[in-house]
């Protein structure tokens, strides 16, 4: 417990250390309303802090060891590797929480930095899971450097409200922690306890409201130890715990894969930002608090089954909590449900494919719709839209609404089952505008060798120019609501303040006039606080 200790003492005081540092040399985040939620810049560095708390904290229980018996820890190259890679995963993070650098150019040097760990320790060669051997064959080494990649990007994604990825991450490396306690490996344990005791100390930094963020280099840092133990752990351990690894990550990196279905189904770029993430979508249900503790409850379920099924050799027990946790979020459309529908949609349709007769084929014509986030009905404009492929037997036609910044996605789908080959083809994929911004993408697919093409493209430009004042009072109509809800918000938060210092003042009168000496006049004060009105925060 020593490396856990001396790590929660030295995040406290490092902390504010390098919040003044950040807010004197500018590393601030900039507010962002399109996927963002805080109102104010806050200070960066909690990747540094991290970083210093780790290494700080196992050098103590280094030294402790060895006063007491012995050096337990049996360091060797690898672990240097993991070393170098924090190291130069924290400066990576500072470049781009500095600088700002290019979704390309950060995913090279990941790749980097996890090539260099990778080729210095041992590769996954084989995959032994709920009974089913996989030899990966060739495919070794490049798949566990995705493995990687995954961990560090996970915990990057999650990273989006204030206290939410070291939360996450804390619970996790207390996890991997207790896994190495039971398997008898100190080494393994003492990172994992020097983690959860940094994340803890730099939690009551980051708690709501937040005064400093981890950044890129500290979401980063975080997933590559986590990466970095779930793999090592793994090669080391019998079939029973092959999978606890992944039941552990089973939070974050479910929120990584949805990112990823929703982009590739719904068209969009896997670099476009929005507001779909875990964290968004239960920070529009729940207080930022009570988000922050759903989180925390599933990332425990999931954590502690992976933790009995290592400890009572009960391989089940840590896909089932996985399972419960990530069914939780979907059963209850909390988040995920939109995108699973969508796929197995897709899915359905593909399968349907096979068995519809051709001559079915040339009238057959399917198309849904999807509220991928938000509660505004886009139904007219889609309805318009599928009208005009009607009437001018366009074979596919695609929008897709996504105006982070309020919330909102929307996606729907129209295609015949019978399309033209690709050499017959005529597609256009145009913008969708909205008060001078960009709100969505439309993209249609057609016959190419239609008479009236030209005719027809004129058209679908003119009925998109009629569609926008509809988008526009749409919007309109979303941001006086939202206005109005935060107003609301704020005047119950007064009131309940005011009623509290009232009740108060009354019964420090009450008390004075019951005793039997003289009291001054005594007025209550109220500390300074902050009250939470939706994803803004005001101080008061």
């Amino acid at each position: 417990m020593t490396a856990f200790c001396v790590a929660v003492a030295v995040a406290l005081c490092i902390v504010p250390i390098v919040r003044y540092g950040a807010r004197r040399t500018g590393t601030v985040d900039i507010p962002d309303p399109k996927r963002k939620l805080h109102s104010r810049p806050i200070a960066l560095g909690g990747g540094l802090a991290i970083l210093l708390s780790m290494f700080l904290a196992l050098c103590a229980a280094v030294g402790v060891a060895q006063i007491f018996g012995g050096n337990p820890f049996a360091w060797d190259l690898q672990w240097t590797a993991l070393s170098l890679g924090c190291v130069a995963i924290v400066l990576l993070g500072f470049v781009d929480d500095r600088w700002t650098l290019r979704g390309r150019q950060k995913l090279l040097g990941q790749i980097a930095i996890a090539t260099g760990i990778v080729w210095t320790s041992k590769v996954v060669h084989h995959m032994d899971v709920l009974g089913m051997h996989i030899d990966l064959g060739v495919f070794a080494f490049p798949v566990t450097v995705l493995w990687l990649l995954g961990a560090i990007n996970a915990i990057n994604l999650l990273d989006g409200a204030d206290g939410m990825a070291s939360t996450v991450g804390a619970i996790l490396a207390a996890g991997f922690a207790a896994i190495s306690a039971i398997k008898g490996q100190p080494l393994e344990c003492a990172i994992s306890l020097a983690m959860t005791g940094s994340l803890l100390g730099f939690l009551v930094y980051n708690r709501p409201p937040a005064t400093i963020f981890l950044g890129d280099a500290g979401s980063m840092l975080i997933g590559l130890v986590l990466g970095v133990l779930a793999l090592w752990g793994s090669q080391k351990e019998t079939t029973v715990l092959a999978i606890a690894p992944l039941a552990v990550l089973a939070i974050p990196l479910f929120d990584s894969v949805i990112a990823i279905l929703r982009r590739v189904l719904t068209g969009r770029s896997l670099y476009d930002t929005d507001r779909g993430h875990m964290h968004h979508l239960l920070l529009e249900r729940f207080s930022h608090r009570r988000a922050l503790a759903i989180v925390a409850v599933l990332c425990i379920t999931s954590t502690a089954s992976a933790v009995m099924s290592v400890a009572f050799g009960r391989q089940w027990i840590a896909p089932l909590g996985a399972a419960l946790a990530l069914g939780w979020l979907v059963v209850s459309r909390s988040f995920g449900h939109a995108e699973i529908v969508l796929l197995l949609t897709r899915c359905w349709y593909f399968l349907e494919s096979f068995v519809t007769p051709r001559r079915r084929c040339k009238d057959q014509v399917r198309q849904r719709t999807w509220q991928m986030q938000g509660s505004r009905s886009w139904d007219s404009l889609w309805d318009s839209l599928v009208e005009f492929a009607d009437k001018h037997q366009l074979a596919k036609v695609k929008m897709d609404l996504n105006i982070a910044w309020m919330h909102e996605g929307y996606h729907g789908s129209y295609q015949r089952a019978e399309v033209p080959e690709k050499s017959r083809q005529v597609s256009l994929r145009t913008p969708i505008l909205a008060h001078q911004r960009m709100v969505g993408r439309l993209e249609i697919v057609g016959c190419g060798e239609m008479s009236n093409l030209y005719e027809v493209l004129e058209l679908l430009v003119e009925r998109l120019k009629d569609l926008q004042p509809e988008i526009e009072r749409l919007m309109t109509e979303m941001d006086s609501a939202h206005r109005a809800k935060q107003d609301l918000l704020a005047a119950d938060s007064g009131a309940t303040i005011a009623h509290t210092a009232t009740t108060d003042h009354a019964a420090t009168a009450d008390h004075a006039a019951t005793t039997d000496h003289a009291v001054t006049s005594e007025r209550p004060t109220s500390a300074p606080g902050w009250v939470e009105t939706g994803g803004s925060k005001a101080m008061l």
